[in-house]
């Protein structure tokens, strides 16, 4: 059995870190789960996982330090590496969705699995130990552009957004998004093989909290791709849309939690290349 007191030689892992529950941090990983594999990076202002989907999409968790009761990252080295996160959410819902569990991490060294300790708060003297296996990280796309510019910025209410998205015609493939400083400032249509859809958002929509667009643009996006992001928007309470002037839309989504200390979520998504 893994020793679970964290104050004894922490110094010997590159990583350790515990929290009194591992649900949100459970939920938000099951958020970004559209991939089998993702990179782990553990830095001193917390932790990050990445997935990707081919060079179109990138998804990020982002878990800040202070959602941890202890957080330790050696500082002369850099933890990074690729883990299964299929199983990693699935060893951290082992207790089932109903149960609270406190978490502990511990990651010895290059090339040593993530190990995770587990004990359901309803139930006491019972610990699950679970070894998930760790690979060399590819290295993570970079897709921002220095030189490109934000051409528009949209505060949306996540719940909203998502009701949006889940009413538009599930047989399209392709999305337009359209946005100008005029009136009706946003409006998504929807290509599929017959089928042309259009959904008209005023900035004065109580789905709108704040709006800003100096100069009309309209991008193209898979559809399929922006779909990616609705798992993350149904445990989000706001979400930041951005637009670049090379064309690659980021969504930031702020995490739905009990108490003061935040978790985010981001997606980048690529345009369609027949407009760039």
């Amino acid at each position: 059995m893994l020793n679970s007191n964290m104050d004894d030689g922490t110094s010997q892992y590159y990583f350790t870190a515990s929290m009194d529950s591992g649900k949100a941090l459970y939920g938000l990983l099951k958020a970004i789960q559209f991939q089998e594999c993702a990179v782990f990076c553990a830095m001193s202002e917390g932790l990050k996982l990445t997935v990707e989907e081919g060079k179109c999409v990138q998804a990020s968790a982002y878990v800040p330090a202070d959602n941890f009761t202890e957080y330790h990252v050696r500082e002369d080295v850099d933890v990074m590496f690729k883990i299964s996160i299929a199983v990693l959410t699935e060893c951290l819902n082992i207790f089932g969705a109903s149960e609270e569990s406190s978490l502990k991490m511990y990651y010895r060294s290059e090339g040593s699995p993530l190990l995770l300790v587990l004990q359901p708060q309803s139930v006491h003297n019972v610990m699950t130990d679970c070894e998930i296996s760790t690979q060399t990280a590819d290295s993570v796309l970079e897709l921002r552009d220095e030189d490109a510019s934000e051409v528009a910025k949209l505060v949306l209410k996540a719940s909203a957004f998502l009701g949006l998205l889940v009413d538009l015609e599930r047989s399209c493939d392709v999305m337009e998004l359209n946005l100008s400083p005029d009136h009706p400032n946003v409006s998504i249509v929807t290509y599929g093989m017959q089928d042309r859809s259009c959904i008209e958002v005023p900035k004065s929509s109580d789905m709108m909290q704040s709006f800003s667009c100096e100069q009309a643009v309209s991008l193209k996006y898979q559809l399929p791709h922006i779909r990616l992001i609705m798992k993350a928007l149904a445990i989000s309470s706001k979400v930041v849309l951005r637009c670049s002037s090379n064309g690659l839309l980021l969504l930031q989504l702020k995490l739905e939690k009990d108490d003061q200390r935040q978790m985010f979520s981001e997606f980048h998504i690529v345009p369609l290349l027949d407009d760039y």
